[in-house]
């Protein structure tokens, strides 16, 4: 919402997006397992954007705020 040029992933060198922290970032892989399992697809290892920012995955208190915190996102949000 500021004029800053685009973030990059410190990890992957690519644009930092929700889409690339919640879903793709290899580096969050493990705490995707720990936290987001219940917004996974029938593949175990493909997680989804329209499942993790579903309605049921944004209840109060659920797991994706654990996981963003525990990565030392939620201060950059």
């Amino acid at each position: 919402m500021t004029r800053d040029p685009q973030p990059y992933c410190d990890d992957c060198l690519v644009p930092l997006t929700v889409r690339h922290l919640l879903v793709e970032c290899p580096s969050l892989i493990e705490l995707r397992h720990c936290y987001l399992y219940r917004c996974r697809g029938r593949d175990s290892c493909v997680y989804y954007s329209s499942k993790v920012l579903g309605p049921e995955c944004l209840a109060q208190d659920h797991d994706i705020f654990r996981c963003l915190g525990e990565a030392g996102l939620l201060p950059k949000l």
